[in-house]
């Protein structure tokens, strides 16, 4: 098995026959090659901020649906504090505007994923006042009531401090759009390695994010797989529509690919979710692929994860 290297603009193929010797034989080097692949990433993430220093003001880190981007945006403002740098990580759902003001998909669902659904106005207000003062009174989101309350959480900066916004429109240009270029650093984080065999394309990464969105969603929200799979090509959708246009036009990107996982969700899928076969699935043609990848990985325990995992942030 090959170690990865760090790529900007394209996906990582991991050969599925590394993954499965290593697995068999040596699981626990796997998990602990696979772990430190991501948290080096994380370092020279950090280290490219603490170099922009004083500049870099705020950090945009986007991601898509289950690309880890909420754990990935507080283990970096863990590895600024631990390297002397002061750091602040707030949520971009905090600036949704609430159901209401929602515009609706043509199936009649409220379409969360747009950029309209999030407050700019105030959201560009606040963090022009962070820059120029130092402090904001920034909303908080209460998503059991789709309400928003403005003015109630406090936020200061210091000299030298950065603030860290995580969310899925951290990128739009719409965003920050006041903000001088040089004051900001974007970063694009998400799963950017595929799994392949000869050449073949045995799992890509939405397939991985799919996992751990299928994984989560019965673990947490109680959600059945129906339920998940039945909003996943809205969920795409709103990634081709919102995300990828920007995805480039960033300082740096992560690969969150943890590459033991294929291993972890090979039994938490078919152990706890019943996917027991593609058929019970027809309409949703990415599980017959996730199925029969699966199947060319040995499983490995849950209880193999490390508690300050990225993954902990799907299975708990």
């Amino acid at each position: 098995m090959q170690p990865k290297q760090f790529l900007e603009k394209k996906y990582t193929p991991l050969e599925v026959s590394g993954i499965v010797e290593m697995a068999k034989n040596d699981p626990v080097s796997l998990v602990k090659r696979s772990e430190q692949y991501y948290h080096h990433q994380v370092e020279a993430a950090m280290m490219l901020i603490k170099k922009n220093l004083p500049n870099y003001k705020f950090v945009l880190l986007c991601g898509p649906s289950a690309s880890g981007k909420t754990t990935t945006a507080y283990k970096l403002k863990e590895s600024l504090i631990q390297n002397g740098v002061g750091a602040r990580v707030v949520s971009m759902d905090n600036f949704f505007l609430g159901i209401k003001a929602y515009a609706t998909l043509p199936d009649g669902t409220p379409d969360m994923e747009s950029i309209k659904a999030l407050d700019l106005e105030l959201l560009n207000e606040c963090f022009g006042q962070l820059l120029h003062t130092g402090k904001s009174m920034l909303p908080t989101f209460n998503f059991e009531t789709q309400t928003q309350s403005r003015g109630v959480h406090p936020v200061e900066i210091f000299q030298g401090d950065v603030l860290i916004m995580e969310g899925i429109h951290a990128l739009n240009p719409e965003v920050l759009c006041e903000i001088p270029r040089e004051n900001v650093m974007r970063i694009y984080a998400s799963v950017r390695s595929k799994f392949v065999c000869g050449g073949e394309d045995i799992l890509i990464p939405s397939d991985i994010r799919l996992m751990r969105r299928l994984v989560r969603d019965n673990k947490f929200r109680g959600y059945p797989p129906a339920s998940t799979l039945k909003s996943w090509e809205n969920v795409l959708e709103g990634e081709r529509q919102n995300i990828n246009p920007y995805r480039d036009e960033v300082d740096i990107k992560l690969d969150n690919t943890i590459d033991y996982e294929v291993c972890v969700w090979h039994h938490m899928l078919r152990s706890h979710l019943d996917i027991t076969g593609p058929e019970n699935y027809a309409d949703y043609p990415a599980v017959e692929r996730i199925f029969k990848g699966l199947m060319r990985f040995p499983s490995v325990d849950s209880a193999k994860i490390p508690q300050d995992s990225l993954l902990r942030e799907f299975i708990g």
